[in-house]
């Protein structure tokens, strides 16, 4: 798995800059995608893919140890649809 250090060396070599400064792009980004997606913003990167929040419905499910059904709360996920330009290289 690659995190954000791994990511910020690739950045900072292909782009002339220290790694701290890709780090702080890096975070500054992913940072700006998560409060606008909280705002029910869509963020469209073309060519890369679609982050939006979602909200799951509640729904009645099974507990697997006690065979009781029990209800689930609605909540809401952070989803990402990936292009289909990435989808099948």
């Amino acid at each position: 798995m690659v995190g954000i250090s791994e990511l910020s060396k690739t950045v900072s070599k292909k782009t002339g800059t220290t790694q701290k400064v890709a780090r702080n792009v890096i975070k500054t980004f992913l940072d700006t995608v998560v409060s606008e997606a909280d705002r029910n913003s869509k963020i469209n990167l073309a060519g890369f893919g679609i982050f939006e929040r979602k909200t799951q419905q509640a729904r009645k499910a099974r507990n697997p140890q006690t065979k009781k059904i029990i209800e689930v709360p609605s909540k809401k996920k952070f989803v990402f649809r990936a292009s289909s330009k990435i989808k099948y290289k």
